[in-house]
């Protein structure tokens, strides 16, 4: 009998030893299980199996592989199942404090670019990543649409859908510490990091480079503008989620997945920038604030607040979310 999950929580990592990933807490709490399937790894499903949830890997890469290789399984009819994404991510300072979950209106490609070494740009240029096929800087691609990705360099998630996630949310109760209020005593002067987490939407930037530094921030800002045609707002930064929307893309035109029911959720666990006068490698070494996740507990959590709040009405309300289709 084919397995019909009404959603696929979808998370990156989850260590064996050491500090918790993204996926134990959904584990533990809902009492999630391994599928023991040949040819299958790192699926689990609760005990009803109207959810399964995926340790998709870390990276573009990995989550592409593991998302195709899980929608081309015979054992599982995922034509009508929702994807949602639940992952720590990077926040962008001038748009989301530490611990904010984030659900994503769009999804920007970080990777696909021309890059010339920042000590060799002219003089003129704010940076040495360009689109692809572009002379300058947030020039225009003399490539055509279908060469080198470009199809995929960008993804709009479904409005109705992602509104109707972030509307869930408004009143659940977000956590804090007293070490996250010191820390926003450096962001002091950027209204949009020096407040406690707050639910945010706005765009998520994806790519496997794990960047860092004031010079970057501005870069992802005028980068996630460009490629949104001015509509997108760089909120955070993450390492995986244009791999999963390419898989889920690839696999709708293959009639195995619609690829409009997909959630992405980022939680901020830290900035993409130091504070001002900060030390940029310290800052990004976790050096000057004890860590490189600083707010790793506390974003987990409230990733699992905020994303349980959505796959279980998903659940109990299937009809009504399909009705936003």
């Amino acid at each position: 009998m084919l397995i019909k999950p009404k959603v696929i929580l979808v998370c990156m990592f989850e260590p064996e030893k050491g500090p918790a990933g993204e996926f134990g807490l959904f584990r533990d709490r809902e009492k999630m299980q391994p599928l023991e399937m040949s040819g299958l790894d790192g699926v689990w499903a609760t005990p009803d199996k109207e959810m399964l949830g995926v340790l998709a890997g870390v990276g573009t890469a990995n989550t592409a592989i593991s998302i195709t290789s899980l929608g081309l399984n015979p054992a599982f009819d995922l034509s009508h199942t929702f994807w949602l994404v639940a992952g720590i991510a990077g926040g962008n300072p001038n748009r989301c404090s530490l611990g904010s979950p984030v659900w994503a209106d769009w999804c920007v490609d970080a990777d696909l670019a021309f890059e010339i070494d920042s000590r060799e740009i002219p003089d003129d240029w704010s940076t040495g990543i360009l689109p692809l096929g572009a002379k300058e800087p947030f020039g225009t691609s003399s490539m055509p649409m279908e060469l080198f990705g470009h199809p995929y360099q960008m993804f709009q998630l479904f409005p109705a859908l992602w509104q109707r996630a972030y509307s869930l949310c408004t009143e659940i109760e977000l956590v804090d510490s007293p070490a996250l209020a010191e820390l926003r005593r450096g962001y002091e002067e950027i209204p949009g990091a020096s407040v406690p987490p707050v639910l945010r939407s706005g765009a998520t930037l994806s790519g496997a480079r794990f960047w860092h530094g004031p010079r970057h921030n501005a870069w992802a800002e005028r980068w996630v503008q460009h490629w949104t045609g001015g509509c997108g707002d760089f909120f955070t930064s993450a390492m995986e989620d244009t791999g999963t929307l390419h898989a889920l893309a690839r696999l709708g035109e293959m009639e195995r997945v619609d690829p409009r029911r997909s959630l992405i959720l980022r939680t901020v666990s830290n900035f993409t920038m130091p504070a001002d006068g900060s030390d940029v490698v310290a800052s990004l070494t976790g050096d000057s604030h004890g860590g490189e996740f600083p707010a790793h507990a506390i974003a987990l959590e409230n990733s699992y607040r905020a994303a349980s709040v959505v796959y279980k009405n998903i659940i109990a309300n299937t009809g009504a979310w399909e009705a936003l289709l």
